[in-house]
């Protein structure tokens, strides 16, 4: 037989698990710590050079099993500013820690706790049992930190307030003349069940010959007339020109707001006495003079509560009240907003190797009730990941997404229920689908951003531009499986995301088209079946450099797949391996440089 002889031009097409017989020239069985290159061929690895054992701040080297398991994160402050950090899970009964180094010198970072809202600060809220429970987002100076393992509460709506349990007369004199008035009745008539002895019966104020009659006068009169009943617990103060009527019992030793009704009428046209007590069917009724934090409903249609609102008033001197101005409020009886302890908090670079961990400051409820301005969609629920788009501040919490007011990130409540801000809202959207949809990760698109969850995939736009609250929409694009414990990675042209199956990893790749198209998606480790471990949890993308990563923090290995275009096809698609001398526990790319943490025996190191 002749001798067969075949020319193999490179390796740079990488491995390839195929049988012999099907590999392209230039495929391998396995390729260790080679870099293909398609300028300088296969070459090997770059050598990693060592910065530092991770040391605490009092320079104590962490060792055995103090940093297992952590979620990782690194953040790039600028060229020469750069850090690594970790949150390490929840142990037994004590709270979940972070860590933060420097990523070029390895000195430990200072984190100063500020929260005041529990003995435990801010660290209370890393009670994540594991650390996929732990999301980690970077916007320049601030990171933000959310745990999905802490359901998201409401703050307690006061109890304070009970129905028909105050009422406000305002007396109104216009067109009144002295001459007008005399003899004329003024009555107020107190009722209810609360008030036995005085129902149904008149409190007169009248006036003769002589005097005068001012507001003053008829007020004063109408006050002591009041008082002269002697009834426990009613009490009556003057305002300028109203009076204020409240009535507390004591019942079982307590004092208790108690309802009662309230009419009135006086005037030669018996008009001159306009009575409210917890609503207003205009603001014409608002008295100018009040006591501070006063709180009137104004009903604008008694068919629709989602046309009212409510004024609150705002005394001068609120420990006295009376002048001051009416402005938009909150309800009575009605939560402030989130409870800050709840809510994902943030790690804020404040010098070189120093950090604050704290709350973030959210924007209270300040108008409305829970129909005209209810709590974002989160609340009651967990928090899975945080993102920003267009100016707001996004959380992904179940099958919700809901996005801040624009340019306000903290801001997830309305600035009026009056009008409706149809660009600056909040924006609140579902993507309920007939698969169970839990939505865990979020990437941005030309056309819009990307929901993933483990069994759908949706893009969430807008067909006028920016997103809106009423011009946002979802819809469904794709149904590919995917990991949930793994965010997919944006690599400039296309999306990655991996898929694992009991014994091995698939990974994909994703490539949106126009509005109404499918997505392009392809498995681009298909010759590679059951090479890449079911145990990988990091997964990271260098653009620049055209290559996707992929480790475990219980190996050593770490499995590239990296490509070159001349902007027409693919020149080079090549799967390749790095063994590094200990456990992979982190990795991160900036630019040309690649970070890594490793775990040598009981010893953590940066390189």
């Amino acid at each position: 037989m002749a001798a067969v002889t075949q020319r193999i031009p490179n390796y740079l097409s990488g491995v390839s698990r195929q049988a012999d017989s099907k590999k392209r020239p230039g495929q391998v069985k396995e390729c260790i710590n080679g870099l293909p290159d398609v300028t300088l061929g296969m070459t090997k690895r770059p050598g990693f050079k060592f910065i530092s054992k991770l040391k605490n701040s009092s320079g104590t080297d962490y060792s055995g099993t103090q940093l297992d398991n952590g979620k990782w994160f690194y953040i790039n402050r600028d060229s020469s500013t750069r850090y690594i950090g970790c949150v390490i899970p929840k142990v037994g009964n004590t709270n979940g820690t972070i860590h933060i180094w420097n990523a070029d010198t390895g000195a430990a970072c200072t984190i100063t706790d500020t929260a005041t809202s529990s003995a435990l600060g801010a660290h209370a809220y890393l009670n994540g049992l594991s650390k996929t429970n732990f999301d980690i987002t970077t916007v320049q100076d601030t990171t933000i930190i959310c745990n999905d393992a802490v359901t998201v509460t409401a703050q307690a709506a006061a109890t304070d307030f009970v129905a028909q349990s105050r009422g406000t007369v305002l007396l109104s004199l216009l067109g009144e003349t002295e001459a007008s008035i005399q003899n004329t009745n003024f009555e107020i008539i107190l009722g209810g069940d609360a008030i036995v002895a005085e129902k149904g019966i008149a409190q007169t104020c009248a006036w003769g010959s002589s005097g005068t009659a001012t507001y003053d006068t008829v007020l004063d009169n109408l006050k002591q007339q009041i008082d002269n009943k002697n009834i426990t617990g009613l009490t009556v103060t003057k305002y300028g020109t109203s009076l204020q009527i409240d009535y507390v019992t004591t019942i079982a030793g307590t004092p208790t707001r108690t309802p009662f009704t309230l009419e009135a009428k006086g005037g030669t046209d018996n008009e001159r006495l306009t009575v409210f007590q917890d609503w207003a069917s205009n603001e014409s009724w608002l008295p100018p003079n009040s006591f501070h934090n006063h709180v009137v409903t104004i009903v604008n249609s008694r068919l629709y509560d989602e046309d009212n609102y409510y004024a609150q008033f705002v005394a001068d001197n609120p420990s006295t009240g009376g002048s001051g101005y009416w402005k938009e409020g909150l309800g009575n009886n009605q939560s402030p907003g989130l409870t800050k302890s709840t809510m994902p908090h943030r790690l804020r670079n404040t010098g070189t190797n120093a950090f604050v961990l704290e709350e973030i400051p959210w924007g209270d409820r300040l108008v409305g009730d829970n129909l005209t301005n209810a709590h974002p969609n989160f609340v009651g629920k967990t928090i899975k990941r945080a993102f920003f788009h267009d100016d707001r501040l996004g959380f992904l919490s179940e099958d919700f997404v809901v996005l801040s007011r624009a340019k306000e990130p903290y801001e997830f409540y309305k600035i009026s229920v009056r009008t409706t801000n149809n660009v600056a809202d909040r924006i609140d959207v579902n993507c309920a689908s007939v698969r169970p949809t839990k939505l865990h990760a979020i990437k941005p698109a030309r056309q819009g951003l990307i929901l993933f969850s483990k069994n759908q995939q949706f893009l969430i736009y807008s067909d006028d531009g920016p997103l809106t609250p009423q011009t946002t929409k979802i819809r469904p694009i794709s149904n590919m499986e995917m990991s949930d414990d793994i965010d997919p990675i944006d690599v400039g042209t296309h999306m990655n995301f991996l898929s694992k199956t009991p014994n091995f990893v698939r990974v994909f790749a994703m490539q949106t088209k126009g509005l109404g198209e499918s997505p392009n998606i392809l498995d681009i480790g298909r010759v590679i079946n059951e090479w890449i471990t079911i145990d990988v949890d990091t997964f990271i993308a260098s653009i620049q450099n055209e290559f996707i990563a992929m480790s475990s923090q219980s190996s050593d290995e770490i499995y590239f797949y990296r490509t070159y275009s001349d902007g027409e096809e693919k020149l080079m698609e090549s799967w390749f391996k790095w063994k590094l001398p200990g456990t992979v526990q982190a990795m991160a790319v900036d630019q040309d440089d690649m970070y890594c943490v490793t775990k040598q025996g009981n010893q953590y190191t940066i390189s």
